[in-house]
């Protein structure tokens, strides 16, 4: 398919379409991000959540493309220091929302905005995303191997769009559960405990993933 001076090879789409299927149903660190957000925030803040990662996302495909994630395989020190840097803010997240459950609810007590950069930050501070995507995305280039950037970039729309569906009925089921005990105060104190223990443990395990 001509496309100016580069061209797309759409033959291998239904096997990227089956990989990306098997890997977005075994749920990672994103979607734990988005569960939590959704019992602690709502469905609105969940789906703010979804949207955030997804940009994201987008910066690590067009990175991944021009090149940035060989440059990132080959300097893990960099990786460690962006890795410390996100579990430091996931445990900032963590410490806030366990000091805040219980506290009285209110319509709106986070920014939508706010929510969307949580989701950016988290997920543009896993520079393994973009060492994924170097190390998946070529096995798809079929016949764009002379000129892959377009095709890349192709690629990482397609899953970005598959993955962002997911997380959005996953994040909006999250917030349907804690919609319905707003008014349940233990309940919901519970549900915000259990969302501070999420972004507690993917801080620990993103330190343990950088020092080990």
């Amino acid at each position: 398919m001509p496309w100016g001076y580069t061209s797309i090879d759409l033959s291998v789409l239904p096997a990227f379409l089956a990989a990306v299927a098997i890997i977005l149903l075994a749920p990672g660190p994103d979607m734990a991000f988005i569960v939590a957000t959704g019992l602690k925030t709502g469905r609105t803040g969940a789906i703010r959540a979804a949207l955030g990662i997804t940009a994201g996302v987008s910066v690590h495909v067009v990175l991944t493309a021009v090149g940035l994630g060989a440059f990132l395989a080959a300097a893990p020190g960099v990786v460690d220091a962006i890795q410390l840097g996100g579990a430091a803010y996931l445990a900032y997240l963590a410490w806030t929302t366990w000091r805040s459950s219980g506290a009285p609810w209110e319509p709106s007590t986070v920014r939508p905005s706010k929510v969307f950069r949580r989701g950016f930050a988290v997920n543009i501070s896993n520079p393994k995303i973009m060492l994924f995507f170097t190390a998946f995305l070529p096995h798809f280039l079929g016949g764009a191997r002379q000129n892959p950037v377009f095709q890349l970039l192709v690629l990482g729309l397609v899953l970005q769009v598959m993955a962002l569906v997911v997380d959005l009925a996953i994040g909006c089921a999250a917030g349907t559960i804690r919609d319905r005990v707003l008014h349940n105060g233990r309940v919901r104190t519970s549900l915000e405990r259990f969302a501070a223990g999420v972004y507690g443990a993917l801080a620990t395990l993103l330190l343990i993933d950088t020092v080990r």
